[in-house]
């Protein structure tokens, strides 16, 4: 008995430790979790104050909605926030239908030299290492030069050659696991490279792509250093827009907060709707047998 009941102490004891183990970092997890939120939920929070009551902050107020009905009234927002779907919908599309290809040309094309598949992907890998601010110059100058910053169709030329290069970066591994037998036996049969793309590679790496557009998508969405040196006030998109509440008189915190809301909102609910593809796609491509 006095070994049983030892025994049972022990377990209660490794028992006990473990929940105090778990339930702490519990705990941690989620003041850490909150207290990542907390900016946002301020920001959603401060939408529905006057401005008043956003520049004094207060635990307890009465919310409104003043904010947000002059934020959306404001006939220009609009035409900041139909560019910004303008860039995303077009950019990411072109950038996926020229990613594609790149990206299955480099694993399954054959090129007369020796390593210029690996050589084309290096390329692509240093272009995403170049930051914007290194070639403002002489695309502002274009921009100037050409009239491209007074048609949205300019941003959209910089956006695709900017996103691009990462579409094929993520897409490379994913056509790496893609069997050379199933390609060689659609080429006996006689299918063309773009059928052999399109049918079946293509459906075999779906998670993939899926996952490279939401990226692009969110970056840009969410971009603004391009879009406030390279756009008029007929092209710029809504980031460029939210900068505008910060004036010389000071700074509109409670229609900066509610215009923010807005922005963000697409990009959580586009997120929360496809969180499993886009985890699943992230870590199918991360790790390599």
């Amino acid at each position: 008995m006095a070994d049983t009941r030892t025994l049972k102490q022990v377990q209660r004891s490794i028992a006990t430790r473990r929940f105090f183990q778990t339930s702490g970092l519990t705990v941690v997890i989620y003041l850490v979790a909150i207290a990542y939120f907390s900016p946002i939920l301020y920001m959603f929070l401060s939408g529905f104050k006057t401005e008043f009551q956003a520049v004094s902050p207060r635990i307890f107020f009465t919310p409104t909605l003043e904010t947000f009905r002059k934020v959306l009234g404001d006939p220009s927002m609009w035409g900041f926030l139909r560019n910004s779907l303008f860039q995303v919908v077009v950019g990411t599309g072109l950038s996926l239908a020229l990613g594609i290809p790149a990206a299955f040309g480099l694993i399954f094309g054959r090129f007369k030299k020796k390593n210029t598949n690996e050589n084309i992907f290096v390329w692509f890998i240093t272009t995403i290492l170049l930051p914007p601010v290194a070639v403002l110059i002489p695309l502002y100058t274009w921009f100037q030069t050409f009239g491209l910053n007074k048609t949205p169709f300019g941003l959209l030329l910089a956006y695709v050659g900017f996103h691009v290069p990462i579409v094929v970066w993520m897409l490379h591994s994913f056509f790496e696991d893609v069997p050379i037998e199933i390609i060689e036996a659609a080429q006996i049969d006689g299918c063309t490279p773009v059928q052999q793309m399109v049918r079946i590679a293509v459906p075999l790496v779906r998670t993939g792509i899926i996952s490279a557009g939401l990226l692009v998508a969110v970056f840009i969405w969410n971009e603004f250093f391009l879009a406030f040196n390279l756009t008029s006030i007929e092209t710029a998109t809504l980031p460029v827009y939210l900068s505008r509440f910060r004036e010389q008189q000071g700074m509109f915190v409670a229609q900066l907060s509610a215009s923010s809301t807005i922005a963000v909102l697409p990009a959580i609910i586009l997120g929360w709707m496809t969180q499993k593809a886009l985890v699943k796609g992230l870590t199918l491509g991360a790790v390599k047998g």
